[in-house]
């Protein structure tokens, strides 16, 4: 999948390509290669548990919002695509959750951060939910990428690895439907909601530097680095979810009658 189509990609391809994606799983020869040190421990651990709780989640109110916008645009394999989504995360957060097992890591059950993410999510329509949503796997792209060189856990470079190709296609599957949602708005609603987007990811970045910049640290990221490479992404997901980048076809133009 590429990031430049002339159509946005159907929910029945990306539902068969979630749903091939968890049938394909790789194995990551959990028990085997390099471990943390103790010294490395101490600095991911409250980190990766904060990550693991944030990738666990029902998305009770994310697939309510999904199946009221699959009902207006008689579009049934939305919802199937956005359930097999949510599953991927959820099988995120049993890598990580695994790793923190055979590390002797514990687990976390609320972080404040967390709370508010999830909050805002409850509180919006799908657009802004999706929104939300997408700020964190803005996040989680580079966040995964610092995680990964911050040990010497072989089975934990795995897991980042895994993470980071499904989060490439976690932003295009949810920009994409950005872009569905925003395809007969002005231009200047769009340009309000870029500009939502970047405050998100602003506010976004000085919380998890707060909370995790030991484990980004040790993993190479200075706060300038950690936050120029969020904005670039930022802009990527920005693109993706403009709809001037699409030619909307007879078929999604009938759906939004």
């Amino acid at each position: 999948m590429t990031e430049a189509r002339p159509f946005p990609i159907d929910s029945a391809v990306w539902r068969d390509h979630f749903l091939t994606n968890r049938a394909t799983e790789q194995d990551l020869l959990w028990g085997t290669g390099a471990r943390m040190t103790e010294a490395q421990r101490s600095v991911v651990a409250g980190s990766i548990a904060e990550f693991e709780l944030g990738e666990r989640s029902e998305g009770r109110s994310l697939m309510a919002f999904a199946r009221k916008h699959a009902e207006l645009m008689d579009d049934p394999d939305y919802v199937t695509a956005m359930a097999a989504f949510i599953a991927e995360e959820n099988r995120h957060a049993r890598y990580l959750e695994r790793v923190m097992r055979d590390e002797g890591l514990p687990r976390a059950e609320q972080t404040s951060a967390d709370s508010v993410f999830r909050f805002a999510r409850k509180l919006a329509g799908l657009e802004l939910s999706i929104m939300v949503l997408v700020t964190a796997e803005v996040i989680a792209q580079v966040y995964y990428r610092g995680l990964r060189d911050a040990t010497d856990s072989t089975v934990l470079r795995a897991v980042c690895q895994q993470i980071l190709r499904d989060e490439k296609h976690h932003i295009q599957f949810q920009g994409q439907r950005l872009a569905i949602l925003r395809q007969r708005r002005s231009r200047v609603t769009i340009w309000r909601r870029r500009w939502t987007q970047r405050a998100l990811l602003a506010a976004a970045v000085l919380v998890v530097w707060r909370n995790h910049s030991r484990a980004l640290r040790q993993g190479g990221y200075t706060f300038r680095e950690f936050a120029r490479e969020v904005g670039v992404r930022g802009e990527r997901l920005n693109r993706i979810a403009d709809p001037i980048g699409y030619s909307f076809g007879l078929d999604w133009n009938a759906r939004l009658a």
